[in-house]
C-alpha cells in the first residue's frame, strides 16, 4: 500500500505530467488543441455519438462539449452521423479531415516524447507504458468510464 509520502510524489508528478505537452518547438505545421485530439481519439474507434454521450464519456458538462464539437464541426474534423429511424438526438462521427490532423498531431506529439525517452533502453520505455496504462485503466475501473483501446 502507498504511503503518504508516495501519494504526495505521485500527485505532484502527474500534475507536471498533465500540464506537459511534448510538441515539437521546430514545426509550424497546426496540430490539434489538446482538448480536440481527446475528443476525436475517444470517438476514432466507435460509433457515431451523442453529445450527452460523448458528456458522459469524457466527464465534461454539456456546455464545454457543445463549445468544442461547435469548432469541430467549423474546423470539418466532425460530422453528423446519419440518424437512425425514431432517434432524436443527432449523432457525431469523425471526418476522415479529422483523423488526417488527428494522426498528424499524433505524429509531431511522437517526436516529442522521443526527445525524452528515446535514449530509454527499449524496456523501460515498455514499463512506463505498460504501468500509465495501468494506471489509466485503474482509474476507469473507479469512475466506470472505459477508454476505446485498439493499439496494444
Amino acid at each position: 500500500m502507498a504511503g503518504f509520502k508516495t501519494l504526495a510524489q505521485l500527485q505532484y508528478e502527474l500534475m507536471l505530467f498533465s500540464r506537459y505537452h511534448l510538441r515539437p518547438h521546430h514545426n509550424d505545421e497546426p496540430l490539434l488543441e489538446r482538448s480536440a485530439q481527446v475528443l476525436l481519439s475517444r470517438m476514432e474507434h466507435v460509433e457515431p455519438m451523442t453529445l450527452k454521450e460523448l458528456s458522459r464519456a469524457l466527464r465534461l458538462d454539456a456546455s464545454t462539449i457543445h463549445r468544442q464539437t461547435a469548432a469541430l464541426l467549423r474546423q470539418g474534423y466532425l460530422e453528423y452521423a446519419q440518424h437512425q429511424p425514431g432517434e432524436v438526438a443527432r449523432r457525431m462521427a469523425p471526418t476522415a479531415e479529422g483523423l488526417a490532423m488527428l494522426d498528424s498531431t499524433r505524429g509531431a506529439l511522437r517526436e516529442g516524447i522521443e526527445k525524452v525517452v528515446g535514449r530509454w533502453p527499449e524496456e523501460k520505455g515498455e514499463l512506463f507504458a505498460a504501468l500509465l496504462r495501468e494506471f489509466n485503466e485503474g482509474v476507469e475501473q473507479l469512475e466506470g468510464t472505459s477508454w476505446p483501446r485498439t493499439r496494444a
